[in-house]
């Protein structure tokens, strides 16, 4: 189900592409633009923190046993991004509940308002988008970081985990690439949503560091007791 940004991303492409020769001009010229500053500005933050997020504790960093446990994982990421307040109009369109819009809700299955939507139906409602993104096939954390990212837009979800190989850092810098390209070309629409957007991408590097870091401590404690008793 392609979503509102999915659209506009479209819409952006093909105006760029009957518009070549005009960004070729405005690229061509002295100033750097807009985007080459957000751009360079965004390249700044990159740098995944080995520091854990604060709310790490939240998330369970082992490795999941199967693929309950590891949807159960990103269903806590969301959930605790999205928060269990009903939103009015989110984003100027409709009326949202743990990060689910109305007309989501309804296409699948939901047949109520969505202001009485319980935290269980909106688990039923993710599982199904879980199932559906792919996340199932793909290794913790990059399952998590994938899902999350096929909430927001199916489509560009799909393309990152392609164009960066399952690498999980490239698949974070390509997504939040993405959202300065949004912001930048639509400022009066989307400019209010890029720190919050950064903002998430942050907290996802900051889980995978956590994991990385836990993991190593993990084998290397491995290693120390093996080699104790050889």
């Amino acid at each position: 189900m392609a979503s509102y940004l999915d659209l506009v991303e479209q819409a952006m492409l093909l105006q760029r592409a009957g518009n070549a020769q005009r960004y070729a001009r405005l690229a061509s010229g002295v100033q750097t633009g807009v985007f080459e500053r957000l751009f360079s500005s965004s390249l700044q933050n990159l740098q995944v923190s080995a520091q854990p997020p604060v709310n790490s504790s939240v998330l369970d960093l082992s490795m999941p046993k199967d693929d309950a446990a590891n949807f159960q994982k990103g269903f806590q990421f969301v959930l605790e991004k999205e928060g269990a307040k009903l939103v009015r109009e989110d984003g100027g369109r409709e009326s949202s509940k743990y990060g689910i819009l109305q007309s989501t809700a309804r296409a699948f299955g939901f047949k109520g308002d969505i202001k009485n939507m319980t935290r269980e139906g909106a688990e039923m409602i993710y599982r199904k988008l879980w199932d559906k993104s792919g996340a199932a096939s793909l290794p913790f954390p990059l399952s998590v970081v994938h899902f999350d990212t096929y909430i927001n837009s199916p489509a560009a979800a799909k393309r990152l985990l392609q164009r960066s190989n399952g690498d999980i850092n490239t698949y974070l810098k390509l997504r939040e690439q993405r959202y300065v390209r949004l912001a930048t070309a639509k400022p009066e629409v989307y400019g209010k949503y890029l720190q919050g957007w950064k903002n998430r991408i942050q907290s996802l590097k900051s889980m995978v560091a956590a994991y990385e870091a836990a993991n190593k401590y993990a084998q290397e404690g491995t290693a120390t007791k093996a080699a104790a008793k050889g």
